[in-house]
């Protein structure tokens, strides 16, 4: 067990997730208090899924040495799918803002939710996708294979869009306070997407050294979530 919890690995897995999950839910927490319309609950879905994700984390890092490779391998691809399940939120919220809710019904989100989810799944069929053991000094580490396929997935169907559609809604917000909170919003959605992204190289590579540094930049996760809350409170 002392192998496989390093203090890095304490720093990332018990800090940064779990008390970073937690600050997740407590956002999420804070927009349903203002209101529980269905923008509300599709941007709190965001915060939601990565409490979850963090939490998964957490389960997984404790069992990875007492239960067989299987387990944990499967764990650590849900606590990854519910990162990146995260990002269609923001996706969706952004739609909702540019389209309205009666364009961008609850059966379209539905719709849209799944299709995201079923190209995840895919993860778990990607042969000898993950590996997490003692060669891998009991951290995960992707094949490129796995790396590129997530990669594409998110990036593609979440974070391009919803890029997009933030500049979109940029353009179109006249109120000076609001564009100042949108562009908030903004680096906040970004530097979410850089942890993702920066995540998935480390795991790939699974240079102890270069996890370590990696580690001082996961902190942004917490002022990327707080931008983001602080981005939108005004149009909720």
């Amino acid at each position: 067990m002392l192998q496989a919890i390093t203090i890095s690995r304490i720093i990332q897995v018990f800090i940064i997730f779990l008390g970073g999950g937690t600050f997740f839910l407590i956002l999420s927490y804070l927009i349903l208090r203002k209101n529980k319309k269905r923008i509300n609950l599709t941007i709190c879905g965001f915060f939601i899924f990565i409490f979850l994700g963090g939490l998964f984390n957490v389960i997984y890092a404790l069992l990875t040495t007492h239960v067989d490779e299987s387990i944990v391998v499967t764990l650590h691809i849900i606590t990854y799918i519910f990162f990146c399940v995260a990002q269609i939120f923001l996706l969706l919220f952004n739609l909702i803002l540019w389209k309205s809710e009666k364009l961008l019904t609850l059966k379209k989100q539905v719709i849209i939710l799944s299709i995201y989810s079923a190209f995840l799944l895919v993860l778990f069929f990607i042969p000898e996708g993950v590996r997490i053991n003692e060669n891998t000094h009991y951290r995960p580490q992707w094949n490129l294979s796995f790396f590129i396929y997530a990669n594409i997935v998110w990036i593609g169907c979440a974070m391009i869009p919803t890029l997009y559609t933030s500049l979109k809604l940029y353009k179109i917000f006249e109120d000076i306070k609001i564009k100042k909170r949108w562009r908030i919003y903004m680096i906040g959605t970004i530097m979410i997407y850089i942890e993702l992204f920066g995540v998935g190289v480390m795991i790939l590579i699974n240079d102890p050294f270069l996890r370590q540094i990696w580690n001082i930049y996961d902190i942004s996760v917490l002022i990327g979530a707080f931008f983001i809350y602080y981005g939108v409170v005004r149009q909720l």
